[in-house]
This record gives C-alpha cells, sequence and structure tokens, in this order.
C-alpha cells in the first residue's frame, strides 16, 4: 500500500543487535518506539545490569542514569536505521519521550527536548511529547525549530488529533499518535451495560470496534490539515480482548499516509496472516445506521464513550509517571 508503514513498538540492548536488524533486512519494520514503560521493562533484563552497577558506583543519580543507558540505546537504534532515512525522510525514525513529569510545564518541556535531541544528535530522532494543552504550546515551539522532528503521544480525540497536526506543520517531520486499544478498553463495558437498550446481536456487532471507528475519526481530520510531513500514527494496538487475533487492529487500520507502531506479537501475527485487500472500515455511525440505531438518540454506551475517551489522557500519562517513577526507583 502507499505510503503506508510499520513500526516497532519496542526497543532492548541486545534485541537491537539480533531480531530488531533482522526485522529491518526482512522488510517488516522502517521505524521504532519508546516510551517509559517500555525502558522500565528493558532495563530489567541482564544486557544493562553490569553498567549500572559501574554508573551507581561513579555516584550518578538515577534520572543521570537513566539518560545515559536509554540515549546510549537510542541513538544505537538511530543509526541502525539511518540508512532508511536517508533514503525517504518518512522511514527510519526512533522516538525518545521527554520527562512525562514535565507535561504540564511548557519551558521545561522545550528544553528537555532540546537537549535530549542534542545528546542523541542523531538526524532521525523524534522527540515526544504529550498531547496536554501544554504539550501543543510545546509542540509549536519545537516544530519552529525546523530540525527536530516531534511525536505528539497519548492522542484519543480527533479534535486533539487535529490540534496537533497543526501543531506539527512546520516540523520537519511529525506523527499524531492515536491510541486505538485502550478505546474499546473503555467502550466495551458500555456497551454491555444493561442499561445501554442494546440487543445482544448488536452489542456483538459494536464491540471491539470504537476503537477503531475513533481512530478513523482522528486519520481524517490530521488528515484535512494538509500536511505532507505529518502522519498518522496507530499506537497501542496490541489486543486487550484474548477472543481477538493479535493482528486484528493492524489489519483494520492500513490506509494510505499512515504509520502502526506495533507489539512484537502483532508483527509476527501479521505477517503469517494472508495478505487481504484492505476492505474500507465504516466510521461507527455508519454502522450505527445500518444496525436501525437512531442517530438522533443514540445508545447510551456511545454517549458515554464520546464524553468519556477525553479523559483517558490523564490516566494514560500516569501510567508512564509510574513507569518512570518505578524506573528511576530501581536506579537509585
Amino acid at each position: 500500500m502507499k505510503d503506508f508503514y510499520l513500526w516497532c513498538d519496542f526497543i532492548e540492548r541486545d534485541f537491537l543487535e539480533s531480531g530488531f536488524q533482522t526485522l529491518l533486512k526482512q522488510g517488516q519494520i522502517v521505524g521504532a518506539t519508546s516510551n517509559p514503560a517500555i525502558f522500565a521493562k528493558a532495563l530489567e533484563s541482564q544486557a544493562y545490569q553490569a553498567q549500572i552497577v559501574e554508573l551507581k558506583n561513579a555516584k550518578m543519580g538515577a534520572k543521570d542514569i537513566y539518560e545515559h543507558l536509554v540515549i546510549a540505546d537510542i541513538k544505537r537504534c538511530a543509526e541502525i536505521l539511518l540508512p532508511l532515512w536517508e533514503k525517504n525522510k518518512a522511514t527510519g525514525y526512533i522516538s525518545l519521550e521527554i520527562d512525562p513529569f514535565l507535561a504540564d510545564k511548557v519551558g521545561a518541556s522545550v528544553a528537555e527536548a532540546r537537549a535530549l535531541f542534542g545528546r542523541v544528535n542523531m538526524p532521525n530522532v523524534m522527540i515526544k511529547i504529550p498531547a496536554t494543552k501544554a504539550g501543543l504550546e510545546v509542540m509549536e515551539h519545537l516544530a519552529k525549530d525546523k530540525n527536530i522532528p516531534l511525536n505528539a503521544t497519548l492522542v484519543f480525540d480527533p479534535e486533539r488529533a487535529e490540534d496537533c497536526a497543526l501543531a506539527l506543520k512546520k516540523a520537519p517531520m511529525g506523527v499524531v499518535s492515536v491510541f486505538v486499544s485502550r478505546l474499546d478498553t473503555l467502550a466495551n463495558p458500555l456497551l454491555q451495560d444493561k442499561n445501554n437498550r442494546l440487543s445482544q446481536s448488536t452489542q456483538a456487532t459494536l464491540l471491539n470496534q470504537f476503537g477503531i471507528a475513533n481512530a478513523l475519526e482522528c486519520y481524517d481530520k490530521i488528515q484535512s490539515v494538509g500536511a505532507s510531513r505529518v502522519y498518522p500514527l496507530f499506537a497501542s494496538v496490541g489486543t486487550k480482548d484474548p477472543n481477538l487475533p493479535k493482528d486484528y487492529y493492524l489489519q483494520a487500520l492500513r490506509l494510505e499516509h499512515s504509520i502502526i507502531t506495533a507489539p512484537l506479537e502483532a508483527l509476527k501475527a501479521y505477517y503469517e496472516t494472508p495478505s487481504t485487500p484492505t476492505t474500507p472500515i465504516k466510521h461507527i455511525k455508519e454502522t450505527m445506521r445500518d444496525l436501525g440505531l437512531d442517530l438522533d438518540e443514540p445508545p447510551e454506551g456511545y454517549i458515554n464513550f464520546c464524553l468519556n475517551r477525553d479523559s483517558l489522557l490523564s490516566p494514560g500519562l500516569q501510567a508512564f509517571e509510574d513507569a518512570f517513577s518505578k524506573l528511576l526507583k530501581a536506579l537509585g
């Protein structure tokens, strides 16, 4: 498919020198993403323990140790991906997120983003900024630098997706990371609530559809901005429902001018599934209309979903803060 790319949502030191490069050579991925939760898990592996002890003995603080280790991994990943970036500036990126505790501090976030980008010193490093209101200002400031690729992360709402795309227009490359599966985690219990007056067959039809539907709305909003260097990036595509195939969201969201970053098990399932032409996914309103549901008085579950999807930003940010705190505590 034209202008559609898959990235890997995982990095770890040993993996970078083995499985990661295999995926690249096989043409299965053309980029990667990271976040505090991914690094918290990675730094538990044996690959880092000797160096962590060495840095602690050198009296380095926890955050300095974290940055030392993470920047080394990000730089190595960027070096591996650089040939892809040199051929096609829409590919070959690795992301690095700013300290999540700075999410509502504009000046400190801008300073940290510039410092991290400078320390890695690679043109294909993409700095991740949480899509808070303050984060939008941070993106606008950094985009004006015109040298830092940017990733607006933790996006759940179509209006916020559009705001992020506008904020990233002047960046050399930008992605708006729309989180997908968490929407179904929110919507599925609302659909199955006994007060929503939906039949079991209707519930079954709408189950696990809201994440995709919301992603499509966000996609349309981002595309409407008309910025060729800003891509919708679908994240959080690991399935939470054990009844779904591991590549459920990957199969549904193969769209032109878009990126999906996926965990390893989802990528494996995707490439093991026989390739089929992408069938356009209906927006949720079309599905509801086909089911004979009144759009002027939609079911309670849909109303609650629309009201609550904005509320996912705070717990998403909290999860990154918790992972970051746990990581620093372990390194302290």
